[in-house]
């Protein structure tokens, strides 16, 4: 549970730009995630170049998505981030494009009507097979990989979402007729997935632009709120936290 303590370990990594938008929010819960997420982040990113996490600075890129602004000497890192109520995550590359989205597939959600204006006929065909909790979870898991997906390439909405489909045996995609011929979007074989489950309750998925030829390993690492602290208050790198790999 992240507490008072944690928020103002983790308050001393952010920027000034970021400390004043958490003030903004107006939930409480909303700005525990923002600025959890964005401590992470910078950790993380610590954690891939030896940079300090405080000494990153950002932009916003062509299409809003945040990118490094004074690349590290190490090589250019790509990052991605996302926040469900009570959970945050981020993701690290070199050199490649890549997206990451959690949710929490225990809210209240219209599944059928989402699922038929957001999904692939495919897709749709799929879930009706499914009954129950197996369709909610397989919703679920096609979702966040198409969010991580959108978020991979870049270009949010502009990208349709029942333009890909996902495959869960094994996790994939499939370029649909509409993002054919777009090198933006890529071919199915460029990208691989990962889909996990962080946490009981939560569906995480990462997109990575491997190519066709790519090979890419997927270490999830689990932060605890008291190890993330600990970071910001002394920053190594995420290797000198309390942290165990829950998946690789």
């Amino acid at each position: 549970m992240v507490v008072g303590g944690h928020l103002s370990a983790f308050g001393q990594v952010l920027n000034d730009e970021e400390r004043a938008k958490a003030r903004r929010f107006h939930f409480p819960e909303d700005r525990r995630s923002y600025v959890c997420a964005h401590a992470l982040t910078r950790c993380a990113l610590e954690a891939a170049s030896g940079t300090p996490a405080q000494d990153f600075t950002f932009r916003i890129g062509r299409y809003g998505k945040p990118e490094i602004d004074d690349e590290p000497e190490q090589g250019r890192l790509r990052f991605n981030l996302s926040h469900s109520r009570g959970l945050v995550c981020c993701a690290v590359t070199r050199e490649r494009d890549v997206g990451v989205d959690v949710e929490r597939v225990t809210r209240d959600a219209d599944i059928d009507g989402l699922a038929r204006q957001v999904f692939a006929a495919d897709e749709l065909a799929f879930l009706r097979q499914l009954e129950d909790s197996a369709r909610r979870d397989a919703f679920f898991a096609i979702w966040t990989a198409k969010e991580a997906y959108t978020k991979a390439v870049g270009r949010g909405l502009s990208i349709p979402l029942d333009g890909i489909s996902v495959c869960l045996d094994p996790p994939s995609l499939v370029i649909g007729p509409s993002l054919l011929g777009d090198p933006e979007a890529g071919e199915g074989e460029d990208w691989q997935v990962r889909l996990s489950q962080p946490i009981p309750g939560y569906t995480l998925a990462v997109a990575v632009r491997a190519g066709p030829s790519g090979r890419v390993l997927f270490r999830f690492l689990e932060v605890s709120p008291d190890a993330l602290a600990a970071l910001c208050c002394e920053p190594k790198g995420l290797h000198g936290a309390l942290i165990e790999p829950v998946l690789t």
